[in-house]
């Protein structure tokens, strides 16, 4: 850490770029984590909890942030990233950005006083939204042949009540003769891909947050995504009709969207080849890598300078 403050002192870093934790560094469950991780070196683990938050102090470097976590909340003790970063990249991002500090900044609802606050306008005005985008290797994956209407896979129970309300309309659809193909136990990832890939339809419902990583994979799978609306603000999101099917959690919405989608398959096809495209060129690694670059620094990770135009 010291090698790498002076760097950061010497300015041989152009952007440093820091992720959140779920719960501050003097919390049990931080404590008990890093001795539970790190073993014999668990004085290092609790060195690192308290060292990082301190490294801001020391530089003049520009500091991004990232929050790929569940959580549609900013943790009070993630306020001194946010007041020292140029751009706080949130996965989870209510659609009112002032949301984001219910609990954490104010008793409750942070209403019209707390809101007025020039501090905390800044604060709000560095909130940007970033996906969780996609990890594997897809080559291949799409099935030459579909044979089933829809496909999930995942825990149902009380992850989220629009999973629950949904799971009920798929099960109505199935026994209506659609073909529907659910798998509620882990699957080998093999096994998972060669399944959606096999479906016309990827159903992708929001679990503990709404983005996942479903949405990205089933394009790239050659299935078309089936998600309910968002309540966050989206990263360079799929279009509905275009590159995915959006649907709403009111009782019917599932079952009205599958019905429609599911008439024109030929569209399908279209719509999963449209959605796999942009996830390529928008929701990889190095896509989202540049982005966190060019929001903070105005160019691009080869140099060059970064141009904004409607579309970026």
């Amino acid at each position: 850490m010291l090698r790498s403050l002076a760097k950061l002192r010497r300015r041989e870093f152009d952007l440093l770029v820091v992720h959140t934790t779920q719960y501050p560094p003097w919390h049990p469950r931080s404590i008990l984590t890093a001795l539970r991780d790190w073993h014999y070196r668990s004085l290092r683990g609790l060195f690192g909890l308290f060292a990082w938050r301190f490294t801001h102090l020391f530089h003049s470097v520009p500091i991004a942030v990232v929050d790929l976590r569940d959580s549609c909340h900013i943790g009070r003790h993630n306020f001194f990233l946010l007041d020292s970063c140029v751009a706080f990249f949130k996965r989870e991002l209510p659609t009112d950005n002032w949301l984001a500090f219910c609990k954490s900044s104010y008793p409750n609802f942070p209403g019209r006083k707390w809101r007025s606050f020039a501090r905390n306008r800044r604060r709000v005005e560095k909130l940007k939204p970033i996906s969780l985008g996609f990890y594997s290797h897809f080559e291949g994956a799409a099935a030459p042949v579909k044979s089933a209407d829809i496909f999930f896979a995942g825990r149902i129970g009380s992850n989220n009540t629009a999973r629950v309300a949904g799971f009920k309309e798929l099960q109505a659809l199935k026994a209506e003769g659609y073909v529907v193909d659910i798998a509620t136990e882990p699957l080998a990832w093999p096994e998972y891909m060669r399944r959606m890939s096999a479906a016309w339809l990827a159903w992708s419902p929001g679990g503990l947050g709404w983005d996942c990583y479903r949405h990205y994979e089933a394009p790239l799978a050659g299935t078309a995504p089936l998600m309910n609306h968002p309540a966050i603000v989206r990263h360079r999101p799929l279009k509905d009709g275009e590159q995915c099917v959006l649907y709403g959690v009111e009782a019917g919405g599932l079952t009205e969207a599958v019905r429609r989608a599911l008439a024109d398959k030929a569209a399908l096809h279209k719509m999963a080849k449209a959605g796999a495209e942009h996830i390529l060129k928008h929701h990889s690694r190095f896509a989202l890598a540049e982005y966190v670059t060019t929001t903070v620094l105005g160019r691009r990770l080869d140099g060059s300078r970064y141009e904004r135009n409607m579309d970026s």
